[in-house]
């Protein structure tokens, strides 16, 4: 009996020692001939405290606490690479968060950084789509603070450093105010999600942009004709004029009033509009067909400098008659260059810039394109994205 438990008791010490040689090689590999990006980041080193390599993590975990009393999360999403529109396969993603009474509470046998984040966290590896989901309980806030309940998450991808993006956060929150989400750094991209009951599970989506508002994140080459408000950015407020549709005659913030529905934003820097007549007919026409509940377009033209106002808004006023555009947000902002529309979109007032194309979805930039042609195969392409 004696020589039994000997030996289990040898296999036991050989096998937690060998999980720590495995987590301390992990984390050397990890560090070997990366970029530090991102800044401090206290407690990002827990990613490396995996209980399985990386290599062997799955796209799709449960939380420990998901079987205890509490309401049911599912959140998934995809991690895209800097430019937004390539899935990233194979990005190690790290949460956890608080318990049912709001702290983090750990098991007796914690050990590492488990004493302070606690026994809800979990490790996750983007599949070959970027994709990812997690299950668990929604967490409680902080007792006796006012901050709102969150999930942690830390990011580790090939050849950079760990670090840490927004946290997850939840729409329906009664402390996540707009003060609070204009605070927000937008690491990685926007964090609160808006929840819905499905057969008793909230469901959630967070889409993450590798980089997107990280310090010390590596730029790549960017053109210099390139235009507009990263992927993945939250669409500022402003208030262009608007000449025709709903708000035809008024100043009218489009992302304020409309910005939690879907839509395109057409950013015009070309004194013609005659070119985009037939695009906007058909522009028009989609709008018909999907109810201006569930799609909304918005044409915002950039008066050239050497245009009067008045002359401007008569010139758009008549055009938009000409072509019965009645859906169709047809818009005007004071240039190209103006502080509070233009410039906060980061709109490239060069000439060679004659439109610069926003996807939106639920007040956040989706996808973009600069320099479309105003033809049948572009309007095809942006509808694919609804």
């Amino acid at each position: 009996m004696q020589t039994i438990l000997s030996f289990c008791l040898a296999t036991m010490i050989i096998s937690f020692s060998s999980c720590g040689q495995s987590n301390s090689q992990q984390k050397l590999s990890a560090h070997k001939n990366e970029i530090k990006v991102g800044g401090s980041c206290e407690g990002c080193e827990a990613i490396y405290e995996s209980p399985l390599p990386f290599k062997d993590l799955k796209s799709v975990v449960t939380l420990p606490d998901y079987d205890e009393a509490g309401p049911k999360m599912e959140i998934s999403g995809t991690i895209y690479k800097p430019d937004g529109k390539t899935p990233a396969p194979g990005i190690v993603l790290y949460i956890y968060h608080t318990d049912q009474t709001g702290n983090y509470s750990p098991k007796a046998n914690a050990t590492g950084w488990g004493k302070r984040h606690g026994y809800i966290r979990n490790w996750l590896k983007t599949n070959e789509k970027g994709e990812y989901k997690f299950y668990t309980l929604r967490p409680a806030p902080y007792p006796g603070r006012n901050a709102p309940a969150h999930i942690h998450a830390t990011i580790k991808e090939p050849g950079k450093s760990d670090y840490w993006i927004d946290e997850y956060l939840f729409d329906d929150d009664p402390l996540v105010t707009a003060d609070f989400r204009n605070k927000l750094t937008r690491r990685g991209g926007m964090g609160v999600i808006r929840l819905n009951n499905e057969n008793g599970i909230l469901t959630g989506h967070r889409d993450i942009i590798l980089g997107l508002n990280v310090p010390e994140y590596p730029k790549e080459n960017a053109s210099r004709y390139s235009s507009g408000l990263d992927i993945g950015s939250d669409c500022p407020a402003f208030d262009p004029l608007h000449i025709s549709g709903v708000d035809a005659g008024r100043k009218t913030c489009p992302m304020c009033k409309y910005g939690h529905g879907e839509g395109i934003m057409i950013w015009i820097n070309n004194p013609s509009v005659s070119g985009i007549s037939s695009f906007t007919i058909m522009l028009e026409n989609e709008i018909q067909k999907r109810g201006l509940k569930n799609f909304r377009v918005f044409l915002i033209y950039m008066k050239p400098q050497s245009e009067e106002e008045e002359a401007t808004i008569k010139k758009l006023i008549s055009w938009t008659t000409q072509m019965n555009i009645r859906n169709v947000a047809v818009t005007m902002v004071p240039s190209a260059e103006d502080k509070k529309t233009s410039v906060a979109y980061r709109i490239n007032p060069s000439s060679k810039i004659l439109n610069t194309v926003f996807i939106y979805k639920q007040r956040t930039l989706v996808d973009k394109f600069i320099n479309i042609d105003y033809d049948e195969t572009s309007f095809q392409k942006l509808m694919k994205e609804f």
